[in-house]
């Protein structure tokens, strides 16, 4: 297929292009029919709040496809979108932490990844699409990179109900032999914690004085500090 062509077009590898239809519910506009009804003031102006990003993308996709037919690519691509949306409607479900661990063996040493790609590494690992969405919702990501412990630090939160429980994860799944060197276990843990209101910021610090120079902690090493048992006790 050649770049131009808009049958190269795929939103989601699991979505063929092939002998696809637009949705029944959306009617094929006609000429004559659209509101053209005049516009005199702002507060007349309801913009959808998905349509930035959807036109963001769809900008994209024209500007590297570069197709020769810009009706027939965009008719394409917004019915395939279609199919997607209508597909893909599914409730999260809670990740398992080997399911976890065998995602960031596949990133493991990435400073920064693409969020399609941590999806794809994902839901190739088992994770539910849903599962992953929500995951980037609560973390609220700036642009199309992350580093990407963080969005699994965040999965890691659906696994289990107890606080201490994702604690003891944390190691099982970013550390070697459940052990972390200081800096990477507080990076985490911070992250974690940092729009919880129930922490205190004067335990953190504490934690990270006790914890930041040490070369390798375990769940042990954290779990005996009094910073630490504060956070538990108000987490309960």
């Amino acid at each position: 297929m050649t770049q131009g062509s808009p049958h190269a077009l795929t939103l989601d590898p699991r979505v063929s292009l092939a002998n696809r239809t637009p949705p029944a519910a959306m009617p094929t506009p006609r000429v004559g029919t659209m509101d053209l009804e005049p516009i005199y003031c702002a507060e007349q102006i309801k913009v959808p709040p998905d349509l930035a990003d959807i036109l963001k993308a769809y900008t994209k996709e024209v500007v590297r496809r570069q197709p020769e037919d810009v009706y027939e690519f965009s008719a394409i691509y917004f019915s395939n979108l279609a199919s997607v949306s209508a597909s893909t409607v599914e409730e999260p479900v809670p990740p398992t932490t080997t399911q976890i661990k065998e995602v960031y063996a596949t990133c493991k040493g990435k400073l920064e990844m693409s969020l399609a790609e941590l999806t794809s590494s994902c839901t190739d690992a088992g994770v539910k699409l849903a599962t992953v969405e929500q995951a980037f919702r609560l973390g609220e990501f700036a642009g199309d990179a992350v580093n990407p412990t963080e969005p699994l630090a965040l999965l890691l939160t659906m696994t289990d109900a107890s606080f201490v429980g994702i604690v003891t994860s944390l190691f099982e799944v970013f550390g070697e032999d459940d052990k972390l060197a200081g800096s990477e276990f507080m990076a985490l843990f911070e992250f974690l914690t940092a729009k919880d209101t129930t922490v205190r910021a004067e335990s953190v610090t504490a934690m990270r004085e006790a914890l930041i120079g040490q070369p390798a902690v375990g769940f042990g090493d954290v779990n005996k500090l009094e910073a630490f048992q504060q956070i538990v006790d108000g987490a309960l």
